[in-house]
């Protein structure tokens, strides 16, 4: 049964905001890493205009959406500029079809020039991943967790996402092969099971995780112990520890970085960019050719000496 109009109005129970990602969650089916991008970039959005409820929300204007983002965008990255203007867009659709804007307004969001080859890929080195790895307590069931998963990272080059969702039935022991499920639109991932990662996975199950009755490996240890990892648990604030231990200095400080050194490392053995975009899960190769830029011994065999001037 469809609900009415009233239905749909928030309450002082239910905020614009929870309504809004009801509607992502249950009528659009967004996956749920996307609801926290966009519960993010909304919620910044309403509180800087005070626009707590949709009665307030009948009074925005084109130029109050333009301005906010012309003095937002200047602090934010590239992908964090995307995300920004693509959640404002989504949210001013679904406050126009409840019916909480006259008119619609998402050609008020203006569009952000962000150039895809813009800069270099924020990695580390291949070197440096090696020390990362070494950095976890293995003596610890977070040690032994957390290096399983760094380690998928490091051998693999997926996205946290996937190694998050990763279940029991997506490691094949007999035929030696894992899989992992499709990301931003990717295709599904089937690599041979590596024996370091056999046995880290194997430490893990059989040392910790145990025989709790979730499909999924990665479980919570400690108190609340034998949950699946929510959509929040990126590693961020232990891999954070993980690099100081490691003496790492990098810009940013996460697993994308992991996934960086593995693209530079296959490009320099010689791996195509097809190859490379086929493993990282890219949709479009464009994203795949600023690896090229890192990959000084190749770029030197392009440059060759001034030619002098002859009298």
């Amino acid at each position: 049964m469809t609900a009415n109009r009233r239905d749909c109005i928030p309450s002082s129970r239910t905020s614009l905001l929870t309504e809004y990602l009801d509607y992502l969650q249950y009528q659009q089916s967004v996956a749920p890493a996307t609801v926290v991008i966009r519960r993010l970039a909304v919620r910044l959005f309403l509180q800087s205009l005070g626009l707590t409820t949709s009665t307030k929300l009948r009074h925005l204007d084109a130029k109050r959406i333009h301005d906010y983002v012309i003095r937002r965008s200047p602090k934010l990255s590239r992908s964090s500029r995307k995300h920004l203007t693509s959640s404002l867009r989504s949210f001013l659709r679904f406050a126009h079809i409840r019916g909480y804007l006259g008119r619609e307004l998402v050609s008020a969001v203006p569009i952000i020039a962000s150039p895809r080859q813009e800069g270099l890929p924020r990695g580390i080195s291949w070197a440096e991943v090696q020390r990362l790895l070494r950095a976890p307590d293995r003596r610890t069931a977070t040690g032994r967790r957390d290096y399983a998963m760094i380690l998928l990272i490091a051998t693999y080059g997926v996205r946290i996402g996937q190694v998050r969702a990763l279940k029991r039935s997506d490691i094949h022991w007999r035929e030696q092969t894992i899989a992992f499920a499709p990301s931003k639109g990717g295709k599904p991932l089937v690599f041979p099971l590596a024996k370091p990662v056999a046995q880290a996975l194997l430490a893990y199950f059989r040392r910790d995780r145990g025989d709790a009755p979730c499909e999924e490996v990665f479980l919570t240890l400690g108190a609340r112990s034998g949950r699946p990892l929510g959509v929040h648990h990126h590693l961020g604030g232990a891999l954070k520890t993980y690099y100081e231990r490691a003496g790492i200095d990098a810009p940013v400080k996460g697993s994308h970085a992991i996934r960086h050194a593995v693209a530079t490392r296959l490009l320099s053995r010689g791996a195509s960019i097809k190859t490379i975009a086929d493993i990282l899960g890219h949709r479009h190769i464009d994203t795949t050719y600023i690896y090229t830029k890192v990959d000084l011994a190749q770029l030197r065999t392009l440059a060759q000496p001034w030619p002098g001037v002859r009298s």
